[in-house]
């Protein structure tokens, strides 16, 4: 997919469209893997993370890649506390040293993780104008419609706009208001699931039954101080079975929405760490999940947003869609599916499956070891094939985990060549 300009990749995992305030337990992780955008760069671009990158990952991915580590320029911008990769990049000292490079590379253009106010103002110090936008800044109504869709509250009153299926649920504003949306649900529909106003990532999310509302106000007085950073606000849905947990990836040009992919998430604890696609089966709720991303992208169109986006959904066992959220900015699968089109091409990529994961080793926490016994086992994706494991980012100091791509021609064949991975690392 070759680009007519080059980029500044800016990785704002830090932003203000996932929390409002930036906490450890939601950012920290955010931050360790920002070093896998060095899979979307080509040659000339600039590349901004909140940390370092470690060595071992930015030679093996240029090398699948097949451009030399130097024709891309790495900014590490860390801080101290969490900041918006704005605030790191200004305390840093590097606004400078990131306008003398845009300056050389005439064309260039922002492509943001999220396009959040922040990212906006950084675009204006620059200069620059973000990709996929005709218009030299980006419309207001846009960024409006992006803040609003990121919250629970918003998606879910834009969706029944929409007419996609949503969960039985409320809004609240306060304590006393989150108390009595929890009792009225879960007396109607025997659970609730309270979400944050604005969140990501299972940040804040609990699941309550008919065994809690005895006990209810000590609960919620526990569960407050944990979400005690963020504004007041929640939503409370009927907890509902899904059979599947799913997601269309979708993204917005000028010409309007178009999809790039159906996968089924996996979700342990309740947060998102990996998906397989395609779906083994289509179904009439999938179906109506693609129709629901061309609906919401046709109404993210015509309030000038250009990018990407998704809706989340679960689909129960009688085959029924309900949508759970919608990311509007990139997300864990906006990034895979680029990569999967960079290695294989786009003729194999619209025929190939492929699932990625991340999940705790039982061998020794080095990416250059880990890679060996992925090679040592026959089962490294090389550059000009069409399977293999690829491994994705190197957080092992941060959290032990070996994050993957495995690319197959079939679904027997990818849970096959995971299977071998599992084994070659000892995968938990």
């Amino acid at each position: 997919m070759k680009r007519d300009c080059p980029l500044v990749i800016f990785g704002n995992f830090v932003n203000e469209l996932m929390v409002t305030v930036p906490v450890p337990r939601h950012s920290a992780a955010l931050v360790a893997v920002s070093p896998r955008k060095i899979w979307l760069t080509q040659p000339g671009d600039v590349l901004v993370i909140p940390t370092e990158m470690s060595q071992p990952l930015r030679t093996y991915a240029c090398e699948m890649l097949g451009i030399d580590p130097g024709e891309v320029e790495v900014l590490a911008a860390p801080t101290d506390g969490l900041a918006t990769l704005t605030e790191a990049v200004r305390k840093n000292g590097l606004v400078e040293r990131l306008r003398e490079l845009a300056d050389e590379r005439p064309g260039i253009r922002l492509q943001p993780f999220a396009q959040d106010r922040p990212a906006l103002e950084m675009a204006a110090e620059l200069g620059l104008a973000f990709e996929g936008y005709d218009s030299p800044t980006v419309p207001q109504s846009a960024t409006e419609a992006a803040y609003r869709i990121n919250t629970k509250p918003g998606f879910r009153s834009v969706a029944a706009e929409l007419g996609i299926r949503t969960a039985e649920g409320r809004s609240c504003g306060t304590p006393d208001e989150l108390a009595a949306a929890v009792r009225e649900v879960v007396t109607a529909h025997g659970g609730a699931v309270v979400k944050p106003a604005r969140g990501s990532n299972g940040y804040g999310v609990i699941f309550l039954g008919p065994q809690d509302l005895p006990e209810l106000d000590s609960r919620l007085d526990a569960y407050l101080p944990t979400v005690a950073e963020q504004p007041p606000g929640w939503v409370v849905e009927e907890r509902l079975d899904f059979a599947r947990v799913v997601t269309v990836e979708m993204a917005v040009g000028e010409a309007g929405p178009y999809i790039l992919h159906v996968g089924e998430m996996r979700t342990p604890n309740g947060a998102f760490s990996g998906q397989i696609t395609p779906l083994v089966a289509t179904t009439g709720a999938v179906q109506e999940l693609q129709a629901a991303g061309m609906a919401l992208g046709t109404y993210l169109h015509q309030a000038g947003y250009r990018g990407p986006f998704d809706i989340d959904g679960g689909i129960t066992a009688d085959d029924v869609l309900y949508a759970t959220e919608s990311n509007v900015r990139k997300t864990g699968a906006t990034y895979l599916d680029l990569m999967v089109h960079r290695l294989l091409g786009d003729e194999h990529a619209e025929r190939a499956v492929w699932l990625a994961d991340s999940r705790v080793g039982g061998v020794e926490r080095d990416f250059d070891a880990g890679l060996a016994r992925v090679r040592g086992a026959g089962l490294a994706f090389e550059p000009g094939g069409t399977e293999g494991v690829v491994l994705t980012s190197d957080t092992l100091a941060f959290d032990g985990k070996w994050r993957y791509l495995v690319l197959a021609e079939s679904h027997a064949r990818a849970e096959e060549i995971e299977a071998g991975l599992a084994a070659a690392l000892k995968l938990a």
